[in-house]
């Protein structure tokens, strides 16, 4: 750093400056010719030695020094008795001579201390700057694609280089491709001393491009754990770097290390949490599925059992064989839930639409929830008045049964569910009402996620119900909500855009 500010205070060191100095000096004797026979000679030594304390104030210490030795001299020369002689007889005046250069060498010294203070601040201004800027601009990135390409503009404006990012690749090997963003082209000798930086951790130098002999640096992203990547540069217009560049050139390179490692620990958090919640929904399912199919197993097996010993009568072995029914509807439920929930999940539900009558469509629903509704009153008003619709029957039916499984699971024994059916312009409007505990109120914005189940709900059930309502009625570009009920109970409403036949048309189709 040292040697870099005596440059800077050398480069101070100009004709510009002599000249300024020279004519200073020339004004201030032409003056002291006019004044001498009214002040004396030794007046003129104060006006040349204010000469010297405004130049130590302006010029650099060189520059000071020539003044005050031209000074002297002209004034030795010019004023001092014997005149246009270079010798002093009195001693006063050769004091007075001597104190020029006493002045010019502490004016010097000051000077070059108060101009180290300023490069050197000038310095940690830009320094500060640059990191500043290389924070906003790349740490700050919405995306490290976008950060690394600001990184390179930054380091090529501030440095006045062409750069190129080699960055590490999965393996934890260095990649032989620069980043998109790149201005260098690396050449094979060039890829070999990025490797070596990066092998080394370590800034490696290298001569490039002959005949012009630029110095290559490859520096190499630094980070608490690992290295990151290489920062490789090349000045454009210079052979070379000094120390204060080298210095920032690294520090840059350490803060896109670190820059690069955040990004990638951050991928590595978010790859963590999404296995962590498969893991949970995996394990959800695997204990959902396994509670559920626990229970049709043991009725199929139990009835299998009864008929194998030949030892019923015949009501007892048509209420086993009803059991073991109820059991395989169950059974198929639950394989069925998880098959539509796949389709969901990768978006191969598509609707294939036909025309339905509505209350068609209601009865198909009652008969696929089966015996889970032999315990309620269910209640179907309107499906039969309605004219026909376009909708994917089947998994309408599918929507329509889950809401009614879900609404019998809720409500006591003996309570009424009702289906309802209406048009509503050019929409379907179906609901199910029941008289159950109705929904809690921090439940409502999770009822229909995969695999939740209420707090209070019955052991059994999957949680994927509502799910698949959701899914299959998005499918259709329409919505489905939920809402309590007063004084008890809750209810469902599915709305679907559909088209309708008209009456004539009715006819003919019938």
């Amino acid at each position: 750093m040292n040697g870099s500010i005596s440059k800077s205070i050398r480069a101070a060191y100009s004709r510009h400056e002599l000249l300024l100095a020279a004519t200073a000096t020339a004004v201030v004797t032409i003056l002291s010719l006019m004044l001498v026979p009214l002040t004396g000679y030794v007046a003129i030594a104060l006006l040349y030695l204010l000469l010297v304390v405004l130049a130590g104030l302006k010029f650099s210490r060189w520059t000071v020094l020539l003044t005050a030795g031209a000074s002297a001299v002209l004034w030795n020369f010019l004023f001092i008795p014997p005149r246009y002689t270079i010798y002093i007889e009195k001693i006063e005046d050769l004091m007075l001579f001597a104190m020029f250069f006493v002045v010019a060498i502490a004016m010097g010294h000051i000077t070059n201390r108060l101009r180290e203070s300023q490069v050197a601040q000038q310095q940690r201004e830009r320094r500060t700057s640059a990191l500043y800027e290389l924070v906003r601009q790349a740490g700050l990135a919405p995306d490290p694609d976008t950060g690394l390409c600001a990184a390179i503009s930054l380091i090529e404006t501030i440095f006045g280089v062409r750069a190129a990012l080699l960055l590490r690749l999965k393996d934890h090997t260095l990649s032989r491709t620069p980043h998109s963003a790149s201005s260098l082209k690396m050449d094979p000798a060039a890829l070999d001393g990025a490797q070596t930086a990066f092998d080394r951790q370590t800034s490696v130098r290298q001569l490039t491009g002959a005949p012009h002999q630029s110095e290559g640096r490859y520096l190499p992203l630094k980070a608490h754990t690992t290295v990151m990547g290489v920062l490789a540069v090349v000045p454009a217009r210079k052979k070379s770097f000094d120390a204060a560049e080298i210095e920032l050139l690294e520090t840059f390179a350490v803060l896109i290390g670190t820059i690069l490692e955040r990004d990638h620990l951050l991928d590595a958090f978010k790859h963590a949490e999404i296995l962590e919640a498969s893991e949970r929904l995996h394990r959800a399912l695997l204990q959902s599925v396994s509670h559920e199919l626990k229970t049709p197993l043991a009725a199929v097996r139990t009835g299998i059992d009864a008929l194998a010993s030949g030892a019923m009568i015949e009501n007892k072995k048509r209420v086993t064989i009803q059991e073991i029914q109820s059991a395989s509807r169950r059974l198929q439920r639950v394989i069925d839930n998880l098959l539509n929930m796949s389709r969901i999940e990768s978006g191969a539900v598509q609707p294939k639409l036909d025309w339905c009558e509505v209350g068609e469509l209601i009865e198909a629903a009652v008969d696929l929830a089966g015996d889970s509704l032999s315990e309620h009153r269910l209640v179907m008003t309107n499906g039969s008045n309605l004219p026909m619709v376009k909708i994917d029957q089947a998994l309408l039916e599918q929507c329509l049964c889950n809401l009614l499984l879900n609404s019998a699971s809720w409500s006591p024994p003996g309570s009424q569910i009702t289906v309802t059916a209406r048009l509503q312009d050019s929409l379907l409007v179906l609901s199910v009402e029941d008289e159950g505990k109705g929904i809690r109120e921090s439940e409502f914005g999770r009822i229909f996620d995969v695999f939740y189940r209420g707090a209070d709900a019955r052991p059994g059930g999957t949680g994927l119900g509502l799910a698949i309502v959701d899914g299959f009625v998005r499918a259709h570009n329409g919505n489905v909500h939920a809402a309590n009920r007063q004084p008890r109970g809750a209810e469902f409403v599915i709305t679907i855009p559909v088209e309708t036949l008209s009456a004539d048309l009715a006819e003919e189709f019938a």
